[in-house]
């Protein structure tokens, strides 16, 4: 029986500890990326977005002359 019990025993804390260590390392590298990208990311979203008021003002524009409502 304690044959059977040895084979079901859980990986030894330190590989476990190591793993989550190593994830830990990631996610905060991760995250560093992320906030030293989010300057560019909000200038790029405002300029999306000013296109988008100035292509919907155009389509209103267009549509008053031609007669119609947009």
């Amino acid at each position: 029986m304690r044959k059977w019990f040895r084979r079901l025993r859980w990986p030894s804390a330190p590989d476990g500890q190591k793993a989550a260590e190593s994830a830990l390392r990631r996610a905060e590298a991760a995250r560093k990326e992320a906030e030293d990208r989010q300057p560019a990311v909000s200038e790029a979203a405002g300029a999306l977005r000013r296109a988008r008021e100035e292509n919907h003002f155009a389509a209103r524009f267009r549509a008053s002359i031609e007669g119609r409502s947009a």
